[in-house]
C-alpha cells in the first residue's frame, strides 16, 4: 500500500471515531439533562408540598381554643382544611386534593421538639395540629429507571401562641389633683413647653385610647403596616402627637384631640423610636391589636426623649412650709417599657432620679419645756428620690371559649435606691434651768444651792435624716383580669414610701454650764463643758430641743413632701412599697398561630 493510500485510510478512521464520540456525548448529555430535570422537579415538589402543609396547619390551628379533643367537631377541621387547600393547594404536579392532606391533634411530647398524637375522642387537650401533605410529579428519566413518577411527603406542626401587651405603672392610675399638679411642671420640663392642664383635661386624655393600626391608617408617619410602624426610628415627638390627635378626631373625641394639639414640643426635644413607646416580640400577634392610652403615650414619649438627661424643673408647684427657695432636677434613667409578646416577655416601670434642694432661712423656735427660744441657722435640705424599677414577666395567658380571660405575671423588685431626706442645722440657745433640770445641775456640781442662778448655753449642729423603709424588694405572682385590668391595676402594694424622720445631734455638741463659784461679792463665773450624752443635763436639754425641731420645722416639711411630691410621684410611676401597678393592654391573643415543627 502506498503511503498516500495509508494516509487517506487513517484520515477516514479518525472521522468515524469523531462521529461515534459525538453520538456518545449527546446521549450522555441528554441523560444528564433528564436526570437534572427530574432532581429539580422533585426538589420543587418537596418545597411546594412543604408550603402547603405549613399554610394548612396555620389555618387549622386557629380552631383550637383550649377544649378537650373529644369536644371538637372533626368536620369543622376538615372544612378548614378544604378551604385552606382552595387558597394554597397549588404544587408542581397539580393542585393537592383533600385526600392528599391529612391532619391530627397533637400535644407537646416528653422532650422538646417531639409531639404526641391525641385521638379525636380523647379527654386530653390538644395544643397543636400536625398536617401531612403529599404530591407526585412525572419523571423524564422514568423510561430508563422504570420509575415514571416521583413523590414528596412533608409534615408541619402549628400551635397557638398566647401573647399579650402589658405595662407596669401607668399615668392613668388613680389620677387625682395632686398628680395632675405634678404633671404640669414635669411634662413642661421634659417637652420644653408650658403645660397648664387641669385635672379634667388629664382625665380626658387618660380616658382616650388609640391603636397602633389607627396610627398607621391615619397617615403622617410614612408607614403602611404595624410592623413598619414598630420599626420606625428617628420620629419627632410632635409628629406622633399630631397623628394621635387625628386618630382621636376620627373617633369623635374632639376635646382630647384639641388638648393633644395644644401641647407644644420644643424643637430641641430629641427624636425617638416607636419601639421605645411599645416593644413587640417578633411575630407577636397581640401587637396588631395593641392599644395605647393617650396620656401614657404623652408621658412615655416625654420620658423616652429625655433618657439620661437631667432636666431642671423651675417650679414643682409645691409649697413647703417655711421654705424660702426650691430647686429641682429630674433625670430619666430608664423610660417605662410597655411590651407585647409571648410568655416570657418582660415589662418594666420607669426609673427616675429626682433631686430637690430647699433653703430655709434662719429663725427662732420656742421650746416650751425649757422656757426659752433657740436660734436655728439656715438649713439646706437635700431630697434624693430614686424610684424604680419594678419588673413584670408574663407567665401565662388564660383563655376561654370567648377569648382572653386574664394574664399572669411574675412581679419583682421595687423601690431601688429609695428616698432620702438629709439636712444639717446650726442651733444656739441659752437655757435658764428650773425645776428638775436645776436639781440635776446642782447634783452634777455636788452642791445644795448656788448664790446666783446658773444657766446653760448650747452651740451645736444637728443632722436631720429621713428615708424609705429598708425592706423595699419583693417578689410575687399577679393575675390581671381581662378586660378590667385595662384600667384597674393589679399587684399594688401599700405603705408610705418614706419612713420616720430622725434628728441626731452632732458629736461636737457644745453644752456649757455657767455657774457662780465663790462668795456673792468675791466669787466669779465658771464654765463646765458637758459632753456625755448619757448625762442627765445633756439629755434634758437636747431631747426637748430635738422634739421641737421635729414638730415645728422638720415634720411639716417631710409631711408635705410625702403628700405633695413623693406619694403622687410614686403613684405616677405605679410604685408602692411591696408592689407595683400592672396593667393589661388591649388585646391579648389566645390564637396566634405559629409553626413549631
Amino acid at each position: 500500500m502506498t503511503p498516500r493510500r495509508r494516509a487517506a485510510r487513517a484520515h477516514d478512521e479518525r472521522g468515524a471515531s469523531a462521529v461515534l464520540i459525538a453520538a456518545l456525548m449527546a446521549v450522555v448529555l441528554m441523560v444528564s439533562a433528564a436526570f437534572a430535570v427530574d432532581l429539580g422537579q422533585q426538589r420543587v415538589v418537596r418545597r411546594d408540598v412543604q408550603a402547603v402543609a405549613d399554610m394548612v396547619a396555620l389555618d387549622m390551628v386557629r380552631l383550637l381554643d383550649g377544649r378537650k379533643a373529644k369536644d371538637y367537631s372533626t368536620v369543622s377541621f376538615d372544612d378548614a382544611k378544604k378551604r385552606s387547600l382552595q387558597r394554597n393547594g397549588s404544587a408542581l404536579g397539580g393542585a393537592l386534593k383533600p385526600e392528599d392532606v391529612s391532619w391530627t391533634f397533637v400535644m407537646q411530647g416528653a422532650t422538646a421538639g417531639t409531639w404526641t398524637t391525641v385521638a379525636s375522642n380523647d379527654d386530653k387537650v390538644p395544643t397543636a395540629i400536625k398536617v401531612t401533605a403529599k404530591s407526585q410529579t412525572g419523571l423524564v428519566f422514568g423510561g430508563v429507571t422504570g420509575v415514571s413518577t416521583g413523590g414528596a411527603t412533608r409534615t408541619a406542626v402549628a400551635r397557638n401562641e398566647e401573647s399579650a401587651c402589658f405595662r407596669v405603672g401607668s399615668f392613668i392610675a388613680s389620677l387625682d389633683s395632686a398628680q395632675s399638679a405634678l404633671l404640669n411642671p414635669i411634662l413642661s420640663a421634659l417637652l420644653g413647653s408650658n403645660l397648664n392642664l387641669d385635672l379634667v383635661s388629664y382625665k380626658g386624655l387618660a380616658g382616650a385610647n388609640i391603636s397602633l393600626l389607627d396610627l398607621v391608617k391615619v397617615g403622617g408617619l410614612g408607614v403602611g403596616s404595624v410592623d413598619e410602624l414598630l420599626k420606625l426610628d428617628g420620629v419627632e415627638v410632635a409628629k406622633i402627637f399630631v397623628a394621635a390627635a387625628k386618630v382621636l378626631e376620627n373617633q369623635g373625641k374632639l376635646a382630647a384631640a384639641n388638648i393633644l394639639r395644644a401641647i407644644t414640643v420644643s424643637a430641641a426635644t430629641p427624636t425617638i423610636a416607636i419601639a421605645d413607646l411599645i416593644q413587640a416580640a417578633p411575630g407577636a400577634s397581640s401587637a396588631l391589636d395593641a392599644s395605647l392610652n393617650v396620656l401614657d403615650l404623652i408621658t412615655t414619649a416625654a420620658f423616652v426623649s429625655n433618657k439620661n438627661h437631667a432636666v431642671e424643673i423651675p417650679n414643682l408647684g409645691i409649697n413647703l412650709p417655711g421654705v424660702a427657695s426650691v430647686t429641682t432636677s429630674l433625670t430619666v434613667i430608664e423610660p417605662p417599657k410597655p411590651k407585647c409578646g409571648p410568655v416570657g416577655t418582660t415589662s418594666e416601670t420607669a426609673q427616675i432620679s429626682l433631686r430637690l434642694n430647699a433653703h430655709i432661712n434662719p429663725q427662732s423656735l420656742r421650746v416650751g419645756v425649757l422656757d426659752t427660744s433657740v436660734d436655728v441657722g439656715a438649713i439646706d435640705i437635700a431630697v434624693s428620690i430614686d424610684l424604680g424599677k419594678a419588673i413584670a414577666r408574663l407567665t401565662k395567658v388564660t383563655c376561654n371559649v370567648n377569648g382572653p380571660d386574664s394574664i399572669q405575671v411574675a412581679l419583682s423588685s421595687g423601690v431601688v435606691g429609695g428616698i432620702s431626706i438629709s439636712a444639717s442645722a446650726g442651733v444656739k440657745a441659752r437655757v435658764n434651768p428650773v425645776g428638775g433640770l436645776l436639781d440635776s445641775i446642782l447634783g452634777l456640781l455636788g452642791l445644795n444651792s448656788l448664790l446666783k442662778p446658773p444657766y446653760l448655753t448650747l452651740d451645736t449642729s444637728v443632722a436631720i435624716n429621713a428615708g424609705s423603709p429598708a425592706l423595699s424588694g419583693y417578689s410575687k405572682t399577679v393575675t390581671v383580669p381581662i378586660p378590667g385590668g385595662y384600667t384597674i391595676p393589679s399587684g399594688s402594694g401599700s405603705g408610705a414610701l418614706i419612713g420616720p424622720v430622725s434628728i441626731d445631734p452632732a458629736v461636737n455638741t457644745d453644752l456649757v454650764l455657767h455657774y457662780w463659784d465663790g462668795l456673792l461679792v468675791l466669787g466669779s463665773w465658771k464654765e463646765r463643758h458637758i459632753t456625755d450624752p448619757l448625762n442627765t443635763v445633756f439629755d434634758s436639754v437636747l431631747r426637748p430641743l430635738v422634739g421641737t425641731l421635729l414638730s415645728a420645722l422638720v415634720n411639716p416639711i417631710v409631711s408635705t413632701l410625702q403628700t405633695a411630691l413623693i406619694g403622687p410621684l410614686g403613684k405616677l410611676l405605679g410604685l408602692q412599697v411591696g408592689g407595683a401597678d400592672v396593667f393589661a393592654m388591649p388585646t391579648p391573643t389566645c390564637s396566634g398561630p405559629k409553626l413549631v415543627g
